[in-house]
């Protein structure tokens, strides 16, 4: 009875072919050109998650700023790179913004739409003028809707994002 060790295998069949290691090498490149795709759009995804989470506090903190004040507190935006919006006397740029102003983190997530009404708060009842505010990057939309009561709320355009149900 022979024992199958490395010194009875014929020298014919050590290591790998140069077929099999081509073979190899294009598998793991095409794993690894498909994994950065997809985590460069995860990445996109969570800046606008981050992005539209941050505008939602700040939106809250306006909110309840003009209720504890009992006055109303209107929006302006500020298109351009980068965006801005805040309450109260608009600037004439973001650069010279000041008071309560949001601008965003990423400079991929863009403000690409809003009501055209005035939108904001009112600090009778806790109540707004309602509106809505539309983020978007190249992985989506999100769009902050703020309703007559008062309430905000953030929902995805198209598909579900991160968890946020579509609008």
């Amino acid at each position: 009875m022979k024992e199958n060790t490395l010194s009875n295998i014929d020298d014919r069949q050590r290591g790998m072919t140069l077929i099999e290691l081509l073979a190899a090498l294009l598998i793991a490149g095409m794993l690894t050109g498909w994994g950065v795709g997809q985590w460069r759009h995860h990445q996109q995804t969570l800046r606008l998650e981050h992005t539209a989470q941050q505008l939602l506090a700040f939106l809250l903190r306006l909110q309840a700023d003009a209720n504890w004040r009992n006055r109303t507190t209107l929006l302006w935006f500020k298109n351009g790179t980068p965006w801005c919006l805040g309450g109260g006397v608009p600037p004439p740029d973001c650069a010279s913004a000041e008071g309560s102003v949001f601008s965003p983190s990423y400079r991929d997530v863009v403000l690409s739409g809003y009501t055209d009404k005035e939108i904001g708060f009112y600090g009778l009842r806790n109540t707004a003028q309602a509106g809505h505010i539309l983020l978007s990057n190249e992985s989506g939309g999100l769009r902050l809707v703020l309703s007559a009561r008062g309430r905000l709320r953030l929902c995805s355009e198209g598909l579900r994002i991160r968890g946020i149900a579509p609008c």
